[in-house]
């Protein structure tokens, strides 16, 4: 007599995303730990999972982890943006504003010179606008990343931080006006012209000060320094991300406002310094592999020497802001040149970014992504080590680096 098992699964198991996430981040932090012993940021091992993984983007296995993997990288970006909002003391600009100064300098240069290269590569004027824009703000999560994977503390470290923080605020004030300007070009009527941009901006910039204001209010009720302060604290950022989605507003921007706020308002100081231990580094891993998928050969090949002689216009202008500023800001010029190397990382902001472009405009999204991203993923790879030796030579480094 034949037995029916129908207790056991059919064959071909079906894929679950969950098993797949769980095996690439096994992969990544194997790689990473490798990457380690050889003295290298594990940051770049993560990267390199995510090349590894985008030769296999078309398998049936890994397609229902692509909805999936968006909505988590936007997670952790934000949390990696509050985090850098969270160590910004708004005080010190007051002290002393030529550091403001530095910073517009530096993005403001970095901003025209790619501008210029993109026009005499003969883009099309509201691209290179883009372009640009992109390539003037530098990377929180490398900066966040290998900061805490060297226990990296003082002037330049501090500095970098804050650049990095206020470089990302410049390029999306300036990508809204970019909006604004398009939406013009596409005969769009002249009120959503002026209302997009403006509800962009102002909007992301009140949900990430309710979000602080809730944060600070939720924390009178916790005792600070309990590890409550830290899960409320995650909580209201997952909230202020799906509310950021819901009403099209900018997860960068509400994210970065609610950490900044959330210091300079905190007069009581019921705030403790956030350690997002495992979390935050989880969250490093996400960005990172997803940073590394990007790879299309097609493209990247196409776009690969444009995306050079950005890397090398944004990587001189930058320098140039830096060392205009330096010894004014208080800085010597030694630390400078090192602080300019340490801003090289470009913005995995870059991704949201590109995305949202890309559901209004398809064509400019599509010609925004060969350029921008392309970029991205050659610096992902080399930013890391360049950003770690600087921070190795500024002597900013703990022993266990």
């Amino acid at each position: 007599m034949e037995m029916k098992t129908l207790f056991f699964p059919g064959w071909p198991l079906p894929a679950d995303p969950v098993l797949g996430f769980g095996v690439i981040l096994c992969l990544a932090i194997a790689l990473g730990e490798l990457a380690h012993r050889f003295r290298l940021p594990r940051i770049s091992a993560y990267v390199a999972t995510g090349v590894i993984l985008s030769f296999f983007r078309t398998a049936p296995q890994l397609a229902p982890l692509l909805s999936p993997a968006r909505a988590v990288f936007e997670l952790a970006f934000a949390l990696i943006l509050f985090e850098l909002g969270q160590r910004l003391d708004l005080g010190w600009l007051r002290r002393n504003p030529w550091l403001l100064a530095c910073s517009l300098a530096e993005s403001l240069l970095a901003f025209l010179a790619v501008g210029a290269l993109m026009l005499w590569l003969k883009q099309p004027v509201i691209l290179a606008v883009m372009i640009a824009a992109i390539a003037a703000s530098s990377g929180p999560a490398v900066v966040l990343g290998i900061c805490r994977d060297t226990e990296a503390r003082g002037q330049l470290t501090d500095r970098l931080q804050l650049l990095t923080a206020l470089s990302i605020s410049y390029s999306f004030v300036v990508l809204g006006i970019a909006y604004a300007w398009q939406h013009g070009q596409s005969s769009a009527p002249l009120m959503q012209m002026l209302l997009h941009p403006l509800y962009l901006i102002a909007g992301s910039i009140l949900l990430g000060s309710l979000t602080a204001g809730a944060v600070l209010r939720l924390l009178t009720l916790i005792r600070p320094g309990s590890f409550s302060q830290t899960l409320a604290t995650i909580g209201l950022i997952i909230a202020s991300v799906a509310l950021a989605k819901m009403l099209n507003l900018s997860v960068v921007l509400s994210a970065l406002t609610a950490g900044v706020l959330s210091r300079s308002l905190d007069r009581k100081r019921q705030l403790q310094a956030m350690d997002y231990g495992l979390l935050s580094r989880l969250a490093l891993i996400v960005v990172f592999v997803a940073t590394g998928t990007l790879l299309d050969v097609q493209q990247f090949a196409g776009a690969f020497w444009p995306a050079v002689g950005l890397l090398v216009v944004r990587a001189s202008a930058k320098t140039i802001g830096v060392l205009l500023f330096a010894r004014p800001s208080g800085l010597p010029l030694r630390k400078a040149s090192l602080l300019s190397v340490s801003l090289l990382p470009m913005s995995g902001a870059a991704l949201l970014w590109v995305e949202r472009t890309a559901s209004l405009w398809p064509e400019i999204g599509a010609q925004l992504a060969a350029v921008v991203l392309t970029a991205l993923l050659i610096m992902e790879c080399l930013a890391p080590p360049l950003l770690q030796w600087a921070l190795h030579r500024a002597n900013e480094t703990g022993d266990t680096a």
